[in-house]
């Protein structure tokens, strides 16, 4: 009797079929996009590892370097080296270094003590440490980052075929504060996304804290002078640019997590995220496609279930579809969580996607009625 309201109402009816056909699409999202790479379990690992810089921009991270420096110089690789970006630090940064140097020759220093006023944030000193690396394969990382054992540099390697130029890695968070569990969803939210795109052929994103390419490639791309203007994005706007189905590859195992330490505040992470979207608009076409019109059918999907439901309209056929649409993501996510090897986010997962497009809801139409920042316009 209810859904026959819904037939008999033509309103009712058009609100109805765009619930369903957004619910289709997000189940289309869910078990074709995201679930291949959720249940894959295939690996390849090369046995060549050939030699390989590490490399690492500060600036003032004096306590990043005095934590995490001696795990990257103690890798368990054949022929590697540590490079630092001594970026215009002035805490000291300078002094440890030094002192690190006489007791390891594998740690490499690239002292920077002016800025370049036509490169913005990071990308200057990143592409001095790449350009002053000794060897073809270089892997990223920041000194706030810990690897999660002494096999990551070589899990990032090994997953160099004969034609890979990117390797993308995983990263995430682990610090002590009450929003980590929210950081650790809201980064694997972002993850599950460019890592399912990158295994059906369409690499389009990766992120600093854990990403390698060659160093050929870095020249061949004319290094970041493409979007030198913009003070973000030295990393997903060049894998947006450079990466390509043949090129890029990517390793997901225990051994190449990154984790990211540094404290961090929700207004450091709302920023964050308004970066994180506004750096879309320079993607390419086909992937700002992918990732807003599955953001726009999530939000349809659940301000219809409400509306639906508060008109009391087929409340059982309504019900029966956002069930469907919960238990796919909640078998889908799961694998992929755990195959991240994250854990204790599951049952908050539906949570914080609404909270999560909640908030971007909020983003976006701030930045219709704001002007971009300087950089980013």
């Amino acid at each position: 009797m209810l859904f026959e309201k819904i037939l008999q109402e033509p309103t009712l009816l058009t609100l109805f079929i765009i619930f369903a056909s957004a619910a289709f699409i997000q189940l289309l999202y869910l078990w074709v996009l995201f679930g291949r790479f959720a249940f894959s379990r295939k690996k390849y690992v090369s046995n060549s590892l050939p030699p390989a810089t590490i490399v690492i921009t500060a600036h003032n991270q004096i306590s990043g370097l005095e934590e995490n420096l001696l795990l990257y110089l103690g890798q368990d690789y054949p022929n590697f080296e540590v490079l630092v970006v001594n970026d215009n630090s002035d805490d000291g940064s300078g002094d440890l270094l030094k002192e690190y140097m006489q007791i390891y020759p594998r740690l490499h220093i690239v002292e920077l003590t002016q800025s370049l006023n036509w490169f913005k944030g990071k990308k200057f000193p990143l592409s001095l440490g790449i350009k002053s690396a000794n060897n073809d394969l270089v892997v990223i990382t920041d000194a706030h980052c810990k690897p999660a054992s002494h096999l990551w540099l070589q899990e990032m390697v090994s997953a160099y075929k004969p034609e890979t130029e990117i390797v993308l890695g995983y990263s995430t968070y682990d610090i002590p504060s009450k929003i980590n569990i929210w950081l650790r969803f809201w980064n694997f939210f972002d993850a599950l996304f460019y890592f399912a795109m990158a295994q059906w052929g369409m690499p389009f994103k990766g992120v600093g804290k854990n990403l390698s390419y060659r160093r050929k490639l870095f020249y061949k791309q004319k290094g970041f002078i493409s979007h030198y203007t913009i003070s973000v994005g030295d990393d997903e706007l060049f894998i947006n640019k450079a990466a390509t189905s043949k090129n890029t590859s990517w390793r997901i195992s225990k051994d190449s997590v990154m984790r990211s330490v540094k404290e961090i505040t929700f207004g450091a992470w709302w920023k964050k995220e308004i970066t994180r979207l506004m750096l879309r608009e320079y993607f390419k076409t086909g992937h700002r496609f992918i990732l807003s019109f599955n953001a726009l059918t999530i939000i349809v999907f659940y301000v219809l279930f409400v509306v639906l439901l508060t008109l009391k309209a087929g409340w059982i056929m309504i019900l029966s579809i956002f069930v469907l649409r919960l238990i796919s993501q909640l078998i889908v996510y799961g694998y992929a969580q755990k195959r991240f090897g994250e854990k204790k986010l599951l049952l908050l997962t539906p949570f914080f996607e609404i909270f999560l497009m909640l908030i971007d809801i909020i983003i976006w139409v701030g930045l219709l009625f704001t002007k971009r920042k300087p950089g980013l316009n």
